[in-house]
């Protein structure tokens, strides 16, 4: 039976994930109920024996395993910085340069630029670093939780060693139309690097704002004035949220448990520096970023037992959360396999290219991509989800039209990121505004304005490089 003869009906298991996903917020049941509608579809009542051994064969997959391996101890690399505090000492050794408000937000935007390994631990160390200079220097919340998350995704996909970019990477090697951009995941990856459009334009203009050169407007210009007339630094909706000392916890999100710390950490330059430093050179090294985060816990534990910063029962404790962390992504990976097995089993892409096709415009391809598959990642929230099960439709469309496959992906990736740091109630804004002590939707309204121009010139930038590329 040949699934390209399913015509409209390979449409189905499309728009129920996507009609789930807006529904039920559970990206990984709305891609397995999906998955298992293309598999009913093809197989009718026969379906449940070859469902089950595609699901296994997207469990034991190679390449996907590899991925999932490199994220799992991603998790523990990013629980271990945290753990040992090294990065807050990056904060204190600023902290003796710092006279004025513009010098609070600079160091904001270098914080989110140097602790570029893993979004959460960006937003988390960068919070708790500036926090306390922020409010001495009367700066408005939401101006702060602004550049804190501007600077944890972006930064994330922009610099090539993070969860982000294996992620993205493991995502674009199992199609086989990314093989004209690069021989491997990485390669792929390096080369669609300079169509990160979204992601590039968020951490130069936040800078243009801290600088002066953008205009404070919207919300910020609001939190602005409301601080110089009241001195509050947060709006009156974001009360409960400064109540205590400490900073506010996300449910789903990574937050430190202060009874399981051990008491007297002193923060160590060195303890940030130096595993940072291995992770990067045997990354470039062996060519590899596998063999460079597993050193790198290697290096962890050589540096941070002997010298009593972790006992060993904590360094265990560290890694058996940061695999905990990564099993969410683990398992987005696992599960948007055997979806791609089972659109591609009914015919999608072969159906898609059929109606739409002759329709489709190569030069415009890319920026519909950059809106579309956005505007899904902001109303899901499903950052990780809606870019795995997009690309195995939206490349064969690039393909059979003509569009630039780099463009494509770049496309891709940066409505990932707007949908990160757009999204009212995805992870990371959610963490940002609590690292930040502000109610997320205080914080997200504010920084619309801003949002919306780097959206707009993204999309002006995608329009014109298609024209230039197809």
């Amino acid at each position: 039976m040949d699934g390209s003869n399913l015509g409209i009906i390979t449409l189905i298991p499309v728009f129920s994930f996507l009609i789930l996903a807006l529904v039920t917020k559970k990206c990984i049941f709305s891609i397995m109920v999906s998955g298992m509608l293309g598999y009913i579809f093809y197989y009718k009542a026969g379906f449940f024996g070859p469902m089950m051994d595609a699901l296994q064969e997207a469990a034991c997959d190679g390449d996907n395993n590899y991925i999932v391996i490199i994220c799992l101890l991603f998790g523990c690399f990013v629980q271990l910085l945290r753990q040992s505090k090294g990065a807050l000492a990056v904060g204190e050794l600023a902290r003796n340069y710092i006279k004025s408000e513009k010098q609070v937000l600079l160091l904001t935007w270098l914080c989110g630029i140097i602790i570029f390994v893993d979004d959460y631990l960006s937003i988390l160390v960068t919070a708790n670093t500036v926090l306390p200079l922020a409010d001495e220097h009367k700066t408005p919340r939401e101006m702060l939780c602004y550049i804190i998350n501007t600077t944890s995704a972006p930064v994330c996909i922009i610099i090539p060693i993070s969860a982000w970019v294996v992620f993205f990477s493991g995502i674009f090697e199992q199609q086989k139309e990314a093989a004209v951009v690069g021989s491997g995941a990485m390669d792929i990856y390096y080369h669609v690097m300079p169509y990160f459009f979204y992601p590039f334009l968020c951490v130069i203009f936040v800078l243009l704002v801290i600088l002066g050169i953008v205009p404070k407007m919207g919300g910020i210009k609001k939190a602005y004035q409301r601080v110089a007339e009241t001195g509050m630094l947060w709006p009156e909706s974001s009360n409960m949220q400064n109540q205590g000392d400490e900073l506010g916890e996300v449910m789903g999100a990574i937050t430190d448990d202060p009874s399981k710390e051990e008491k007297e950490v002193t923060p160590h330059l060195w303890a940030f520096i130096v595993p940072m430093a291995v992770v990067i050179a045997v990354t470039l090294w062996m060519d590899d970023i596998l063999y460079g985060v597993a050193i790198g816990i290697a290096a962890c534990f050589v540096l941070f037992v002997p010298t009593k910063i972790m006992s060993l029962g904590k360094f265990c404790d560290a890694c058996y959360k940061g695999l905990e962390d990564m099993l969410f992504i683990a398992a987005v990976l696992v599960t948007s396999l055997f979806y791609r097995d089972a659109i591609n089993l009914i015919g999608l892409s072969d159906y898609l290219i059929d109606v739409a096709g002759p329709y489709m415009s190569a030069a415009w391809l890319p920026a519909i991509t950059f809106i579309l598959v956005g505007l899904v990642c902001f109303a899901t929230a499903n950052i990780w989800s809606i870019p795995a099960v997009t690309t195995p439709i939206i490349l064969p469309l690039a393909v059979a039209s003509g569009a630039s496959v780099p463009l494509t992906l770049g496309a891709i990736i940066s409505a990932a990121c707007f949908g990160a740091q757009a999204c009212f109630y995805s992870d990371v804004t959610l963490l940002s505004a609590s690292a930040c002590r502000i109610n997320n939707v205080d914080y997200a309204v504010s920084q619309l304005p801003y949002i919306g121009i780097v959206t707009a010139i993204s999309f002006v930038m995608y329009v014109a490089f298609g024209f230039a590329m197809s």
